[in-house]
């Protein structure tokens, strides 16, 4: 798992989530979405009811990793970093 603070641009160790009922099933429904074909170079974004925030995720595999040239040099830094 690698999360990042894209504001701060830089990883982070752990984090809370607070989201309501309907955030979280249109978080259920993009992660079974991305789950469908793991390897797809896809993401989801999730707002916030108020649209006031925004999470985004993707799924990650070793072979994506073994292609960091397709992600940002921001991303490429979190995600070869050890977990």
């Amino acid at each position: 798992m690698r999360m990042l603070d894209v504001d701060k641009k830089s990883s982070v160790r752990q984090v809370q989530l607070y989201i309501t009922p309907t955030e979280a099933a249109a978080f259920r429904k993009e992660l079974d979405r991305l789950l469908a074909i793991p390897e797809a170079n896809e993401h989801s974004h999730i707002f916030s009811d108020d649209m006031d925030c925004e999470f985004s995720f993707s799924i990650i595999t070793e072979s994506k990793l073994k292609n960091i040239q397709a992600y940002t040099k921001l991303e490429q830094r979190v995600l070869t970093e050890k977990p």
